[in-house]
């Protein structure tokens, strides 16, 4: 997307948004990169997870997103100023949105998703592929679907869908695209269950890796300082820890 502008924060609209309000557009923030920070080699895409908003993840971009690159933070449906539909909730339905207004992202982005948000981010790798997506960070999301967890409340659909449907399939799609990805794995946290952390562990894949953070689930993406270590030493087997596109140059 060469209308870019990380220095102004500025990203062109969206073509849908001449849709003159009859598409819904999620509210998003845009937010250069700042001097002294680093270590994405590249914009970032930062997805929070339920009961969040585009604030959740905005100290780990605020980290690691420099000089030259924009980190990109939506409020997902039904959270913050983002619309409120009354259905629309499995990871399918977010990716939508994203799609959306995707064409207003730069070309190429890594992506970091917490809980929910982490398989959004997921299923968004796979739909846009590697040329637009570099990497994938999860924090604290398991790919299995677990149905005894699933709660009727105000969020039903929401966790039907999250919890009845196997995303295990994921990992292996996200392989064969050539996107490198890292789970984090909150250490006092039930939701990735031990015996998806063994599997996840014995991957015999260079591109994938678990590594594991303090904290709850609740309170793991407060933990800044230890995912971006985790997510600077990531960049780093990958991506040498530079802008690529700067090092052309």
């Amino acid at each position: 997307m060469s209308a870019l502008d990380p220095a102004a924060a500025v990203l062109p609209d969206p073509a849908l948004a001449a849709a003159g309000g009859t598409v819904e557009l999620l509210d998003y923030d845009a937010v250069p990169g700042r001097p002294g920070a680093g270590g994405a080699p590249g914009h970032m895409l930062l997805l929070h997870g339920f009961g969040g908003d585009k604030e959740q993840l905005r100290p780990v971009g605020d980290a690691l997103c420099g000089e030259n690159s924009v980190a990109v933070y939506p409020s997902l449906r039904a959270h913050g100023d983002s619309h409120k539909p009354a259905w629309g909730y499995s990871a399918l339905d977010f990716s939508a949105d994203l799609h959306r207004f995707a064409d207003a992202l730069p070309d190429e982005l890594h992506l970091v998703g917490y809980s929910y948000g982490g398989l959004v981010a997921a299923v968004s790798a796979i739909t846009w592929g590697a040329s637009r997506v570099r990497s994938l960070v999860v924090v604290d999301q398991s790919f299995d679907a677990h149905p005894d967890w699933h709660v009727a409340d105000e969020w039903a659909e929401g966790s039907l869908l999250r919890w009845h449907y196997d995303f295990g399939h994921l990992p292996d799609l996200l392989e064969r695209l050539g996107i490198p990805v890292l789970v984090l794995a909150a250490a006092e946290s039930p939701n990735i269950p031990a015996d998806e952390r063994e599997r996840l562990s014995r991957r015999d894949s260079a591109l994938f890796s678990l590594e594991f953070i303090r904290g709850t689930h609740a309170d793991c993406h407060r933990n800044t300082g230890e995912i971006t270590s985790a997510m600077r030493d990531f960049y780093l087997r990958h991506f040498d820890g530079t802008n690529e596109k700067e090092s052309v140059e």
